[in-house]
C-alpha cells in the first residue's frame, strides 16, 4: 500500500512539484492540439513524453512511497527535464513556465548545496527580472492602458528591489510577505497577462510562488 511521505519539503522540491503540475498541464495541452488538428498527431507523442516526465518527477519527490520504484531526486536530473521542456516550448508550443520552474528548482538546489541562500529571495529576484522585461514589452505596445500598467508595475518592482537590497528605508514598508503578495498580485493581474512575446507572462506567477515560499519560511 502506498504511503504518504513525511519528509520535510524544501524550496527546490516545492518548485519541482509546481513544475511537475505545470508539465502535466502542458502534456494535456499537447493532447488537445492533436485532437483539434489530427494532422498534428505528433503532439500526442509530446503529450505522452510530458506525462512521463511529470510522473518521474513525482516519483523522485517521494511524496508517496511507490515501494521498489525509486528515482533519486538530483538537481541535474530535474535540470535535464527542464531543458527538454525548454526545447519543446521553443520548437512546438510557447509555454515556458514548466521549463522555467524546473530549471529554477535545479539551480537553486545546486546553489544551496554550495552556500546557504534564502530560496524565496532567489525566486523573487527571478520573478522581478521577468516582470521588468514584461513592463518594457508593454512600453513598446501602442495601447495606452498597457503602457500605464507597465509604468505602474515597473515603479512597484523598483521599490521592491530597493527594499530587498536595503538601499532605501521607506519607513512604512519592509520586506514582508504582504508586500510581495501585493506587488505579485498587481503584476499577475495588470502586467503579465498583457505582455505578448517570447518568455513573457510568467513574472507575476513566479513572484506569487516566492510569496508562497516566504509563508513557508523556505
Amino acid at each position: 500500500m502506498n504511503e504518504v511521505s513525511t519528509e520535510k519539503i524544501t524550496a527546490p522540491k516545492l518548485l519541482a512539484f509546481i513544475g511537475m503540475l505545470s508539465t502535466l498541464a502542458l502534456g494535456i495541452s499537447y493532447f488537445n492540439i492533436a485532437l483539434v488538428n489530427p494532422l498534428l498527431g505528433i503532439y500526442f507523442l509530446w503529450g505522452i513524453i510530458c506525462l512521463v516526465i511529470a510522473f518521474l518527477i513525482f516519483v523522485s519527490l517521494e511524496l508517496i512511497d511507490f515501494g521498489p520504484v525509486k528515482i533519486p531526486y538530483q538537481w541535474w536530473i530535474i535540470l535535464i527535464f527542464g531543458v527538454v521542456l525548454l526545447l519543446f516550448a521553443y520548437f512546438f508550443i510557447g509555454n515556458y513556465l514548466p521549463a522555467i520552474l524546473l530549471c529554477m528548482a535545479a539551480l537553486i538546489e545546486l546553489i544551496m548545496e554550495k552556500k546557504s541562500y534564502e530560496a524565496s529571495k532567489m525566486v523573487l529576484l527571478v520573478g522581478i527580472g521577468f516582470s521588468i522585461y514584461e513592463c518594457f514589452v508593454l512600453f513598446l505596445s501602442e495601447n495606452l492602458i498597457y503602457i500605464i500598467n507597465g509604468v505602474f508595475g515597473l515603479i512597484l518592482l523598483i521599490i521592491l528591489l530597493l527594499i530587498i537590497f536595503d538601499v532605501v528605508d521607506f519607513k512604512v514598508l519592509d520586506y514582508s510577505w504582504w508586500l510581495v503578495l501585493l506587488i505579485g498580485f498587481v503584476i499577475f493581474t495588470w502586467v503579465s497577462p498583457f505582455a505578448a512575446g517570447t518568455v513573457v507572462g510568467y513574472g507575476g506567477t513566479i513572484i506569487l510562488i516566492a510569496f508562497l515560499l516566504i509563508l513557508m519560511a523556505l
